[in-house]
């Protein structure tokens, strides 16, 4: 949070502690205030040292009162440079200056406009966080279901639902990914993805597989067959593995 007046922090400060009760109707929610501050040096000077994903930032615009003076917006440029999923909240007393956000392209999740009414602040922090904690529960669902590849110098994301299998190849570390819509190759290690992609799961020192996108298991032949017609062997070692895995399904 960072606000030159000392005494807006403390309310807002307040406001937050009220809307973690407010908001926990629903979802158990507790927002822990890291850091406070009340000019643009001391801001920078904490980001750099710290590393957040995900944060809640409360940003006075007018934190400079010259108009050479870093701003709000410049900390809110910093910021996302950081924090890719940074949900901005920018507190003003001039309710124009909310247009400068969008001119500057730094996607704000709200603004809270400083009339001096307490109810007003509690109710419009209220709506900040649901909005902010809506935004980055969205964010994790959207990247806990999508698998990311490099194709090139390109990176390609494509619903996890859409991976059948990845395989190796007679290429060092070249995968091949089978997906509903086709077939391609990048550059990974096998190992790794399913500690990345907890959903996928690795049949044998070769093939990592989707379950999902599994419609058959010959458990004499140790062979597993996919949506798309094709079919892999698990390993031995993997046996105990597939039966608890596909048991209840096949």
């Amino acid at each position: 949070m960072c606000d030159d007046e000392q005494e807006q922090v403390n309310i807002l400060k307040e406001c937050i502690r009220k809307s973690s009760i407010i908001l926990s109707d629903e979802d158990k929610l507790e927002f822990d205030i890291v850091k406070t501050v009340n000019n643009y040096d001391d801001a920078i000077n904490f980001i750099e040292k710290v590393s957040f994903k995900s944060g809640i930032y409360f940003l006075d615009i007018e934190i400079g009162k010259k108009l050479y003076e870093k701003n709000g917006l410049d900390l809110a440029e910093i910021i996302k440079k950081r924090d890719k999923n940074a949900q901005l909240i920018f507190i003003t007393s001039h309710q124009d200056m909310a247009f400068l956000t969008f001119k500057r392209k730094l996607g704000a999740v709200d603004f809270i406009i400083k009339n001096g009414n307490v109810g007003d602040l509690q109710k419009d922090v209220n709506y900040a966080l649901q909005s902010a904690t809506k935004a980055i529960s969205n964010a994790d669902f959207i990247k806990k279901n999508t698998f990311s590849y490099k194709f090139g110098q390109e990176v390609r994301n494509i619903n996890l639902g859409d991976v059948i299998y990845i395989t190796t190849t007679s290429v060092g570390h070249k995968l091949k990914l089978m997906k509903t819509t086709g077939w391609g190759y990048f550059i990974g290690n096998l190992k790794e993805i399913p500690e990345k992609y907890g959903s996928l799961v690795q049949i044998s020192q070769s093939c990592v597989i989707n379950p999902e996108n599994v419609d058959r298991v010959n458990f004499r032949e140790k062979k597993i067959g996919f949506v798309n017609g094709e079919s892999q062997y698990y390993s031995v070692r993997n046996t105990h593995k597939m039966h608890k895995l596909f048991k209840n399904k096949f």
